[in-house]
């Protein structure tokens, strides 16, 4: 069972989009939210972004069970939406899509910059472990609060 990660391809998209709703359904859930914007997304909306962004792709056995997209602003990766099925999470796969939007970031930018639901301990237990420090918390609306971390890598 050997993981790969890759560049996504436009025919991927549905199928990303699957394992979002799927990743985050579960997060809506343990939450009790109506709604999320991870849930409400798209295919245009996915596929407008798929034109700007890049997005990778974690397989095993040719397919796919996780994603992450990223795109650069000035001196900043923006890291958005890391997915992994509920089944494949807490296998290493999640830190390995980091580690690859890094590396492909790293002589580009001096920081990376993501956010995360400030109650959704996992993460934030996850994201200090791979060197991110929350700089601010912002509310979103009255369930939803997002905690914004980064990680500076050239000063």
């Amino acid at each position: 069972m050997k993981l790969i990660i890759e560049k996504a391809q436009k025919k991927d998209l549905p199928l990303i989009l699957d394992i979002q709703k799927k990743a985050f359904g579960e997060v809506a859930r343990v939450f009790h939210l109506k709604s999320m914007p991870q849930l409400e997304q798209t295919l245009e909306s996915i596929t407008d972004e798929f034109d700007k962004w890049i997005f990778l792709n974690a397989s095993i056995d040719e397919k796919i069970i996780g994603s992450v997209r990223a795109y650069k602003k000035d001196d900043t990766c923006y890291i958005h939406r890391l997915v992994v099925l509920p089944e494949y999470q807490n296998k290493g796969i999640g830190k390995a899509l980091m580690a690859e939007v890094e590396k492909r970031f790293k002589d580009k930018v001096a920081r990376y910059e993501l956010f995360t639901g400030s109650r959704d301990q996992r993460n934030l237990y996850f994201y200090p472990k791979l060197g991110y420090k929350i700089i601010k918390t912002e509310k979103h609306n009255e369930e939803i609060s997002f905690v914004y971390m980064e990680k500076i890598i050239k000063e």
